[in-house]
């Protein structure tokens, strides 16, 4: 990692929740067939500083508004992984064959090496929560009695 002292200190983040697919077909826009799941990075994490710049906030949405031409596509991709480059400040993720990948700090060409599971992974867990930590929530959320079902509750008039 860097020597470098940062005003707010990096997170380390566990990555053995990125999942990369393999046999996925796409059909429209939706995934038709799963495909085989591979956690690609088990035991491997990132360190990064848990802010969002509005830097990355218009390059998200520059990228969720797309047209389907793929127009501006290029220049939204430079933006999210030059955006990655200053928030992931160090990491011990792997390539596909087990070699060190080049450390992310300043160094947006790495992230233009990934898989697309793996950036979008690191843009999901750069901009909130890890898709582990969404899945407690999601299932902690349906323990929770609606507000529905608590005013069917109420004893009636």
């Amino acid at each position: 990692m860097t020597n470098k002292k940062f005003k707010i200190p990096p997170k380390q983040i566990d990555s053995s929740d990125c999942v990369v697919h393999i046999g996925q077909r796409i059909s429209d826009g939706v995934v038709v067939e799963k495909g085989e799941a591979f956690n690609i990075h088990d035991k491997e994490w990132v360190k990064m500083i848990p802010v969002v710049t509005m830097g990355e906030s218009i390059a998200l949405m520059n990228v969720s508004n797309l047209s389907s031409d793929g127009e501006g596509a290029s220049e939204s991709f430079e933006m999210i992984c030059k955006a990655l480059a200053n928030k992931i400040v160090d990491w011990n993720w792997t390539d596909m064959s087990s070699e060190k990948l080049p450390k992310p700090y300043k160094n947006p060409s790495v992230f233009k090496e990934l898989n697309t599971e793996e950036l979008v992974y690191l843009v999901t867990i750069s901009t909130g929560e890890t898709p582990s930590e969404q899945k407690n929530e999601l299932k902690d959320s349906l323990n929770i009695p609606s507000a529905e079902n608590n005013l069917n509750n109420l004893p009636s008039r």
